[in-house]
């Protein structure tokens, strides 16, 4: 149909705020998983690049919350996204990357 599918834009927003938790928490020796996302679709993309803004909105103990913005080339705000991610010990034989 010539737009972005947005599974795609849900995607997108996943994969930043678990990257950014994920990156975070492994400092301390934790692991963090997704718990929830919700996604608004405002606008479709239909050409040029996709940009996306998240902010921490809360750094708890054992979970964080994310709100994100995809931006098409114009700047133009297409979607608004709040991805909730739970931080975790890792289980028992998991070998953590060093950082």
């Amino acid at each position: 149909m010539g737009i972005v599918h947005g599974g795609v834009l849900a995607s997108i927003i996943e994969s930043v705020c678990s990257h950014a938790t994920g990156i975070a928490v492994l400092q301390e020796g934790r692991i963090a998983v997704g718990q929830s996302l919700s996604i608004n679709l405002l606008r479709p993309i239909v050409e040029g690049a996709i940009e996306v803004e998240a902010s921490v909105v809360h750094r708890g103990r054992t979970s964080w919350v994310w709100t994100a913005r995809v931006l098409d080339s114009a700047g133009r705000a297409c979607a608004l996204g709040q991805m909730t991610m739970a931080v975790r010990e890792p289980p028992p034989g998991i070998d953590l990357p060093k950082v």
